[in-house]
């Protein structure tokens, strides 16, 4: 045993032993009846030391209090080996049930008033077959001096336990000690002091007029109830076992032996009132804390929340707004139109702030329904993004700046060739120059809009608002890839419309359809199938699906298949740019593309394009 630890033992068994002194000759001033008090204080302090003592505290249990008390012992000192040993096993099986903190908690304070009143009565039967022993007489255990007996250890206990046991906290804790409600301060002290004499003088000037003195007693549950419900543990149950004590001596000597069992009625009712209504007023006292401390940290928190409720009429009210959400004055009712609860989404306010959004449905309860909103301000998030890109698009013009030359060279060859080709055959052949320039227009086509697609991506942003047909274009761009592509890989179109106008380029579409061409008859070894599917137009939309029967994406390359530089393909053999430009284009003119299998079912891709007209 450390010093520390033996220096509080001592401590303990001293605090201990003068109290129980002066207990055990206060309790002789209680008596109701031969050898039983209204209440007996010395076994709340045994069990209060054996709670804060453990295993060391036990061996002082044995000390009868007649011989710290007299110097003297006879035949019904040996009482106390059955009161050892039944507060001891009490307190120890409390200290294990209960991890020590026994009043920590409404649990813990129904645990202990069951085991108490396990313990006094079990103490009972033992006691009274130890007084057999002693006196060789028959003693009916059921009885009035019994019960009697049995209501003072128990108001004892109850009363008791916890004032004695928070005395013992007052030594130095050991480290680990749960200490959550059993801290009654200086001025926990006062108001149970001045609430208890306060109590007691109304009840003293106004209990003759009471039809009995049972009824007069139960007014002083008022104190112990408003102690409990205003502060806690630690004043209900100081506030009762001060307010019994102070009534105990006012009565001493001036009760019968009917009244006085109704006195320890009170007493043991009282104690239990002070346990109940103190854990429930701590747990009370919590939550609010706890709620105060929740109210804080979402005053103080950098997103906008809110509470709000629209009526039938489409009104929205505010219930609650912390101080972010008020700062940004949204207009919610605009809000909910475009954004559906359960969803989120973006939006600009007067300030030209990007505010992101978050809405989800609280409760329904009619006639209203109550949401919460969640608002963040991502205008620079969103500013950071765009560089980001752009960033990313440099990058990419650097890594493909070898790529495209070479490209460039193989589309300028025919032309440079066949260019000096023509003018021999201006002279000689005739009928071959019209085929030659054919090709070199058709190249010089494919080289500018090369160059156009590769400035696009690095700009960022090609605001040409032009339109095109979406089916047409994506007709002939099949047409052309199909001519070109290897025999063993096909592309089919099936269309809900004959006409879609939708907001991109001719170009844009071309480039979106070679790529993921390109995509799938890589993916698919140069044979397959890629089925296209246009839908009808739809809200300002028209969806396009570009299917094909390859291996499909693993899921755990789903999520970042559209980032720049991401590739499946084995190194060298792809930029991981192609479906990267797809979603820069489509998202440019208000679409987006989602993939929506996974491996081994194909690859399909759904396109939102944003309707023209």
């Amino acid at each position: 045993m450390s010093r520390q630890r033996l220096a509080r033992l001592l401590s303990a068994v001293v605090i201990y032993l003068v109290l129980k002194v002066a207990l055990y000759r206060a309790a002789g001033l209680f008596e109701v009846a031969p050898n039983a008090s209204a209440w007996y204080p010395p076994i709340g302090l045994m069990l209060a030391f054996v709670l804060h003592g453990g295993w060391s505290a036990l061996p002082f249990l044995l000390i009868p209090s007649d011989l710290i008390v007299y110097g003297t012992v006879n035949g019904f000192s040996l009482l106390i080996i059955p009161q050892a040993l039944v507060v001891g096993a009490t307190g120890l099986a409390l200290r294990r049930w209960l991890d020590g903190d026994v009043f920590g908690s409404t649990k813990g304070v129904g645990v202990f008033m069951a085991s108490g009143v396990a313990a006094v009565s079990l103490l009972l039967v033992l006691s009274t077959a130890a007084v057999q022993a002693i006196t060789a007489q028959h003693i009916a255990i059921v009885g009035n001096v019994n019960f009697a007996y049995w209501l003072g250890d128990l108001s004892g206990l109850l009363l008791c336990t916890p004032v004695f046991l928070a005395l013992f906290r007052l030594l130095p804790p050991s480290p680990g000690e749960v200490d959550r409600w059993l801290s009654p301060g200086a001025g926990t002290v006062l108001r149970a002091t001045t609430l208890s004499a306060a109590a007691l003088l109304v009840w003293s000037l106004t209990h003759d007029r009471m039809t009995t003195p049972a009824s007069a007693f139960f007014l002083l549950i008022l104190p112990i109830a408003t102690a409990g419900f205003l502060w806690g543990f630690a004043a209900s149950t100081l506030t009762a076992f001060l307010t019994n004590g102070g009534l105990v001596l006012t009565m001493h000597g001036t009760l019968a032996p009917s009244e006085a069992v109704d006195l320890q009625v009170f007493m043991l009712a009282a104690g239990a009132t002070g346990l109940l209504l103190g854990a429930l007023g701590s747990t009370r006292m919590e939550l609010l804390g706890r709620n105060a401390q929740l109210v804080h940290a979402i005053e103080e928190a950098p997103l906008g929340i809110a509470l709000f409720e629209r009526r039938p009429s489409g009104d929205v009210r505010i219930a609650f707004a912390n101080a972010t959400f008020r700062r940004f004055d949204p207009d919610l009712a605009s809000v909910l139109r475009r954004m559906p609860c359960g969803e989120g989404g973006e939006d600009s306010d007067q300030a030209g702030r990007t505010l992101n959004w978050t809405i989800k449905t609280a409760s329904v309860s009619a006639p209203n329904e109550t949401m919460i909103a969640i608002l963040q301000d991502v205008t620079e998030q969103r500013r950071k993004e765009r560089a980001e890109q752009h960033q990313s698009r440099m990058v990419a013009i650097g890594e493909i700046a070898g790529g495209m030359a070479h490209e460039l060279n193989n589309l300028l060859h025919p032309v440079l060739n066949l260019s000096q080709q023509a003018r021999r055959d201006a002279a000689n052949r005739p009928e071959r120059l019209d085929r030659s320039l054919v090709i070199i227009e058709d190249s010089a086509r494919s080289a500018a809009k090369l160059v156009r697609q590769v400035l696009s991506f690095a700009r960022g942003g090609d605001r040409d608002e032009e339109g095109a047909e979406l089916v047409s274009v994506v007709r002939d761009v099949i047409m052309l890839l199909n001519s070109t592509l290897p025999p063993g890989f096909v592309i089919t179109l099936t269309s809900e419309a004959s006409e879609a106008p939708v907001r991109l380029t001719r170009t844009e579409i071309g480039q979106i359809v070679t790529n993921l061409a390109i995509n799938a008859l890589d993916a698919s070894g140069q044979k397959g199938h890629l089925h296209v599917h246009v839908d009808a137009p739809s809200d300002g939309f028209v969806t396009m699906t570009v299917e094909d029967d390859g291996p499909g994406v693993p899921l755990h390359d789903a999520d970042r298949i559209m980032a720049p530089f991401y590739t499946t393909k084995p190194h060298g053999q792809g930029t991981g740019l192609g479906l990267a430009v797809v979603q820069d284009l489509l998202l440019r003119r208000g679409g987006g593309i989602r993939l929506v299998t996974h491996a081994p079912q194909g690859a399909r891709f759904v396109l939102t394009l944003a309707a023209h007209g």
